[in-house]
């Protein structure tokens, strides 16, 4: 049985309004320059390419909770909308063998990670060259033919509530079950927040580690075909700032570099906002290349936020 010990518990503080309070300060705005956005319709359009997005930074929320970060996350993303938007259509059993390949290499991954001690950073940097290679290969230029089955599911628009409102409340509810409801859960954060008091209780620190990236992988696949779903083609660097937008997302969503600390609402709602800030930069007409920028600038205020909220004793990570 694992005790207190193994994770570090932190009291509500300020940290975990964070994505709450930037969501409003995201939103507000939206809603002033375009009031007409408050209808079925419009949460429908606003929040849609949210989707993909969340679930990416399930993805990085995964690996980050142990405290590694998976940097070809991006390339991933773009590459599983190349084989749906290729392969599935024409070669459904090499396709699923391809995203079976790639959940193996996940697992392969999470355990050279455990057992030679390394650096996820640069093993995943490198996996985003491969990823973008095979997608390359697969789709030169933008275009495929998403099956109808993928592209009907995300368009689908249930009666009186958006679907990607159900969307984000379900994956919220599904995400606080499996992080605060089962042993899985807390031995997720327990390997975060303190590896050898894990290893000390009798657990498999390997196949805990090992499940993660499997999980790293279902996700990043997951996001993947609800972005081929959504935009109805297939691009080898559609997804390439996903990386960076999933790590804001999280940090933004209460994580933190270090592990053991994880929001399932917050992941979802850090998505959200990051999404809605690209809105609402074209909105307010922004060059694409400031919106890049301007993400940039969010990574780096969360983090000194977190660093001072730190040094105040308000929090146990950055």
């Amino acid at each position: 049985m694992i005790t207190q010990k193994l994770i570090k518990r932190r009291p509500l503080s300020i940290e975990l309004l964070m994505p709450f309070v930037s969501i409003v300060l995201v939103f507000v705005p939206i809603v002033v320059l375009k009031p007409n956005i408050l209808n079925y319709f419009g949460i429908h359009l606003l929040l849609n390419m949210a989707i993909p997005l969340v679930l990416a930074t399930i993805a990085q929320m995964f690996a980050m909770t142990i405290g590694e970060i998976d940097f070809s996350l991006g390339n991933l993303v773009s590459l599983v909308t190349c084989i749906v938007g290729t392969t599935l259509a024409k070669n459904p059993v090499l396709a699923i063998a391809l995203l079976i390949g790639i959940l193996l290499i996940y697992m392969v991954l999470g355990a050279l990670f455990y057992l030679k001690n390394i650096p996820s950073i640069v093993v995943t940097i490198g996996l985003s060259f491969i990823w973008t290679g095979v997608a390359v290969i697969i789709q030169p230029s933008p275009g495929g033919n998403v099956p109808a089955w993928i592209v009907n599911m995300m368009g689908y628009k249930p009666p009186l509530i958006p679907m990607p409102l159900l969307f984000m409340v379900g994956i919220a509810i599904i995400l606080m079950l499996i992080l605060f409801r089962t042993k899985f859960g807390v031995l997720l954060r327990g390997v975060g927040g303190n590896k050898r008091a894990v290893e000390q209780s009798g657990h498999s620190v390997l196949k805990v580690q090992m499940f993660v990236f499997l999980l790293v992988g279902l996700f990043g696949i997951l996001s993947g075909t609800a972005l081929a779903g959504i935009t109805t083609s297939a691009d080898a660097r559609i997804a390439q700032n996903y990386t960076m937008i999933a790590v804001a997302s999280v940090l933004l969503g209460g994580g933190s570099f270090s592990g053991g600390t994880v929001s399932a609402v917050g992941v979802v709602l850090g998505a959200c906002t990051m999404t809605m800030v690209g809105t609402l930069l074209t909105f307010l007409k922004v060059s694409p290349d400031w919106q890049i920028g301007t993400q940039g600038i969010i990574i780096l205020a969360v983090l000194f936020v977190n660093s001072q909220l730190k040094q105040k004793g308000r929090v146990r990570y950055v």
